[in-house]
């Protein structure tokens, strides 16, 4: 039972941290993208 190379956890902390990352950034996705639309939209040509 030493070499436990061969199990892979199904639930580990790099999925933590993408599901946690992904839920995060989705709705910040919108408001940057929103504050990107709007503040290069008013600048003088």
């Amino acid at each position: 039972m030493s070499n436990d190379t061969e199990f892979k956890e199904v639930f580990n902390g790099w999925y933590l941290l993408i599901i946690l990352g992904t839920l995060f950034a989705l709705p910040l996705m919108h408001i940057l993208s929103g504050w990107y639309v709007f503040f290069f939209s008013n600048q003088p040509v």
